[in-house]
């Protein structure tokens, strides 16, 4: 008996002390694996957030030059991810076959390299995607704990919120600008749109907070993240904050209704503004009016002279672009056009087309732009139909399982991108915050979708 009792009986069975000792072990190890899992994410998004702190280039000759900080740091995140992927290897090249539609994505992406304007700048760019892809798929696929994922997105979020207000009384006036509060980002769009993003994660988080000292800490992360976007004056992320807390009641209330109901709401938020864009039309031509006459003069600050100008770039490669990321920040003898620094009449370096869906045309032609916004698409629609098939909070933090406060986080920040995107860029780019988030939101949905029954 006392043989039995230490290694096990005859038909292989381990004794009851080894079973206790090995249940130990495992679970040690498994709360290792989170823990790193949770480090590796927080350390990528504070990373793309501040990554990118005094690189800016001086002239357009260097907008194609590299940063070998970003590369190391994002090489060291791959190095750390590794026990992930080999501890959770099925979880993780699971994720990554659901996922197909994405990586059919990047392979046409990798495709363009052959056409690409800047070969070498492009070939950079995509592997730096694609290790950004592979450190997030591992990162969801190993955090077990959907809450979980949320919580630290919000949390690096309040870190980096409160860096920048840190930083005000040691750089001074290096944090701000003439046109808004930049912080540690050095640009007032970037700043605003991380804050955004950070509203978008806490506010369902209140949700998960069970303890009010939790709840407390989450209303000053908010409060901090809040006062920071004032300060950078970026109408656009502010504008968008504003909407959702608006919009997004009324789209969970929607939610709950029959699918008539639903589908008849849709169908009239889309044909409403066509049918008076219709009707404005007809009167134009009707009196003979100029159909553009009420933007003349609107420039969208300073923007339309750079979307003219990749519209004409645009009709010289329609179908297949210009190879990924390979039109902005490329050699400029390659773009003759870009070698000044007086680039549309603006004096400052250009390194985006402040718009998502021409930058995403220009880089990857109509079938990158289409196959992009199947897939944003594809996750709205994963997002609507968790909405009322996920746990509530209390549940959902004590199995593991997607809550309907992360739903609202990831569908609230993709209704917000396709807005985001008419005057800013970050639609599959390489080393955005916009794209970051994106890949972490599909990846997520996706890991709930592929698990139902």
């Amino acid at each position: 008996m006392s043989r039995s009792w230490d290694a096990g009986d005859a038909r292989g069975v381990p004794a009851r002390g080894a079973r206790v000792f090995v249940r130990k072990r495992t679970l040690s190890l498994d709360h290792f694996m989170q823990a790193l899992a949770v480090l590796v994410l927080a350390g990528a998004l504070l990373w793309i957030i501040f990554g990118g702190i005094g690189t800016d280039p001086a002239d357009a000759s260097q907008t194609a030059a590299i940063n070998p900080y970003n590369s190391i740091a994002w090489l060291a995140l791959f190095g750390a991810s590794l026990p992930l992927m080999r501890y959770n290897w099925r979880a993780t090249t699971a994720l990554l076959r659901a996922s197909w539609p994405l990586l059919l994505l990047y392979c046409y992406f990798a495709l363009s390299v052959a056409w690409a304007l800047d070969p070498p700048a492009s070939q950079r760019r995509l592997f730096a995607a694609l290790v950004q892809i592979a450190i997030l798929a591992t990162v969801v696929a190993s955090i077990r704990r959907a809450p979980v994922l949320h919580v630290t997105i919000a949390a690096a979020l309040i870190i980096a919120a409160a860096a920048d207000v840190a930083a005000i009384p040691i750089l001074g006036a290096a944090t701000d600008s003439s046109e808004g509060f930049i912080g540690l980002q050095g640009q007032k769009n970037q700043t605003g749109l991380t804050m955004m993003y950070a509203l978008f994660a806490a506010a369902p988080c209140l949700a998960y907070a069970r303890q009010r000292v939790w709840k407390a800490l989450l209303v000053v992360g908010m409060a901090v993240e809040a006062g920071v976007l004032v300060l950078t004056r970026s109408t656009t992320s502010q504008a968008l904050t504003l909407a959702a807390l608006f919009v997004m009641p009324l789209v969970l209330t929607i939610s709950r209704r029959s699918r008539v109901v639903i589908a008849a709401v849709a169908a009239t938020v889309v044909l409403i503004p066509v049918a008076v864009l219709f009707v404005y039309l007809l009167w134009c031509a009707a009196t003979g009016a100029d159909p553009m006459a009420p933007l003349a003069g609107v420039t969208f600050t300073n923007r339309l002279s750079i979307w003219q100008f990749m519209v004409g770039e645009i009709a010289k490669r329609p179908w297949f672009g210009a190879g990924y990321s390979s039109f902005w920040g490329i050699d400029p003898r390659i773009q003759p056009s870009l070698q000044t620094d007086e680039w549309f009449s603006l004096y400052e370096i250009i390194t985006e087309g402040h718009q998502g869906y021409l930058d995403l045309w220009a880089t990857a032609g109509i079938f990158g732009l289409l196959g992009g916004l199947a897939l944003v698409f594809r996750s709205i629609v994963q997002a609507s139909l968790a909405l009322n098939r996920t746990a509530p909070p209390d549940l959902a933090w004590h199995n593991g399982t997607l809550g309907r406060p992360t739903v609202v986080f990831h569908l609230t920040f993709l209704l917000a991108l396709l807005v985001h995107n008419l005057t800013e860029s970050g639609l599959f780019g390489s080393g955005s915050l916009l794209t970051m988030a994106l890949l972490v939101t599909m990846f997520d949905l996706q890991k709930w979708s592929s698990s139902r029954p």
